[in-house]
């Protein structure tokens, strides 16, 4: 087994030993926040306890462990939440804790799949993965919220600021774990005996290709759905047309950028001849004709249209990080990632573009509260944020699950149009 330069505890029963005694404080302090009802201490002991048995579980043995610095770091956030003079210091300690976990998970899936990042992208994955447990996290902080009658998430404020701390600890982690390891050689950034382990073990081949198109799994004809799509666009100029007659600035903004993105998967069919069928024409259009017509008229007048077009919009973001994620993928030869993780690195991509759209909404607010203009984006209070972060959620389940192989035609096409404009 290779070992990283000056970790002599890599690999060794001292190594496993120490990370053995930090999950049993762990474990001390996560049953002392149960009986004292904590909930964010809860479900950062639980996260840090998943997180380091991972490797004993893939492994088969106790001697599989984080290297013992991550383990022992990772207690800290725990002892100094339950020191801290009020819940909100609490709450922010927690979440900057987030960011170790997040370099946690990616030293594992480094040393235990096949993945292979460059050091920019494990930089951007753990900023990536902290957003994303942060998001988990006040999901499941509101669902107890709404469930015990709690106020543990005081407010939309405090929620943002919570996410704000998680990302910039992400990075600033990611950063980090760049200098960190800049200049080892070693492979297994994870402590375990894996000799003679083949890398196939750690590598199953996921069946995606040969899928047929969407356009011909849906239970309409090709004609149809052109004609539906012509329809939704038709829709869009009346909501744009309305919104000149009456000077209404949000209206026009709002439906002639919707349908200028009609418009796109056309122009890229004709201009580079990518494949996007009826089908997929016909899933971006509606997702954003839904979206037009909400900020029309009923967002302001219905919550549920609000909860039905965020999970679509994150489809859409599913399947852009799923195309990005390929096309890395194909063009970079130190960066790989296995068919099989893709489902979660799009899932995860998803959750932690929701918190930063949700950031990006917050600093709209700041602004128009300092200067008293009206921004593009706002946000509408702590169940509205929460409710876009649970269904961003399901979006992203969904692209992962059911979406990524209708997607899997185009991907390779991108990938081939930008080999050909490389070698030029």
């Amino acid at each position: 087994m290779s070992r990283t330069p000056s970790r002599a505890l890599h690999g060794e029963k001292s190594n496993a030993y120490l990370s053995w005694v930090a999950i049993a404080v762990v474990l001390l302090i996560g049953g002392y926040a149960i009986l004292e009802q904590l909930v964010h201490e809860t479900l950062f002991a639980a996260t840090v306890v998943t997180v380091a048995l991972v490797p004993m579980i893939v492994l088969e043995t106790r001697r599989a462990a984080l290297p013992w610095e991550v383990t022992v770091v990772a207690v800290a956030p725990l002892l100094a939440a339950i020191a801290a003079p009020d819940l909100l210091t609490r709450q922010l300690v927690i979440y900057a804790g987030a960011a170790i976990l997040a370099l946690a998970l990616t030293l594992e899936v480094h040393a235990l799949t096949e993945v292979r990042f460059e050091r920019w992208l494990a930089v951007t994955v753990v900023a990536m993965v902290s957003a994303a447990i942060a998001a988990i996290w006040a999901i499941l902080t509101w669902v107890q919220d709404l469930a015990a009658g709690t106020t543990i998430l005081a407010g939309n404020t405090e929620l943002m600021w919570l996410l704000i701390t998680a990302t910039v600890a992400g990075i600033i982690a990611g950063v980090c774990f760049d200098l960190y390891y800049r200049g080892f050689p070693g492979e297994e950034l994870v402590s375990a005996p894996v000799d003679g382990v083949e890398e196939h073990v750690f590598a199953i081949e996921a069946d995606i290709d040969g899928h047929p198109p969407l356009e011909e799994r849906l239970p309409l004809s090709g004609r149809v759905q052109f004609g539906l799509i012509q329809t939704l666009r038709l829709g869009m100029v009346a909501i744009f047309v309305y919104g000149l007659f009456n000077l209404d600035v949000g209206v026009i903004s709002n439906a002639g950028g919707m349908l200028a993105i009609t418009f796109v998967p056309t122009m890229l069919r004709r201009r580079y001849d990518l494949p996007f069928d009826a089908g997929l024409t016909l899933w971006i259009t509606l997702v954003v004709f839904l979206h037009a017509i909400g900020s029309f008229y009923i967002y302001d007048r219905s919550f549920w249209w609000h909860n039905l077009t965020h999970p679509l919009s994150a489809t859409l973001v599913g399947g852009l990080g799923y195309i990005a994620i390929r096309v890395i993928d194909e063009h970079r030869d130190e960066i790989h990632v296995p068919p099989e993780l893709v489902p979660g690195f799009v899932v995860v991509f998803v959750l932690s573009f929701g918190v930063f759209w949700e950031i990006g909404e917050f600093g709209f607010d700041l602004i128009a509260n300092a200067t008293g203009l009206e921004m593009p984006l706002a946000q509408h209070g702590l169940d509205d944020t929460m409710t876009d972060l649970v269904f961003n959620t399901f979006g992203a389940v969904v692209v992962a699950v059911w979406g990524l192989p209708y997607l899997t035609n185009l991907t390779d096409v991108v990938t081939d149009r930008l080999e050909d404009w490389v070698d030029r």
